[in-house]
């Protein structure tokens, strides 16, 4: 037997019906396989992309409390600041050291009557 008697009996046997249900079933597992392997993989990068997503949250929620205490350690010093300036001491010597204000005496001060 040559090699072209060969291919010619493997063709032969091709056309049978057992060999073309089987092809065909081989075909059908492999289809079946390779869709399940895609879904399993579909899976996997999702679930992968989800894990990357709730770690770059993490990260943005850490970010944020960390910006809210700065903000507040901020509005802290502010508020102690503005208790500063509005002290009456602090108004007391600002009114005399910078516009040479003083308290009156008992004959500067006038009282008005409504009319």
């Amino acid at each position: 037997m040559n090699h072209y008697g060969a291919i010619s009996m493997t063709r032969a046997v091709r056309r049978q019906p057992i060999a073309t249900k089987t092809m065909v079933a081989t075909r059908r597992y492999l289809r079946q396989a390779l869709t399940l392997l895609a879904v399993v993989t579909l899976m996997a990068l999702l679930f992968v992309w989800t894990r990357i997503q709730v770690i770059q949250l993490g990260y943005e929620v850490s970010r944020i409390r960390k910006e809210t205490t700065d903000l507040m350690r901020q509005r802290d010093r502010l508020e102690a600041d503005i208790a500063e300036l509005k002290s009456p001491d602090r108004l007391s010597r600002v009114a005399s050291e910078r516009f040479g204000m003083r308290l009156p005496m008992g004959d500067e001060v006038v009282i008005l009557r409504r009319r």
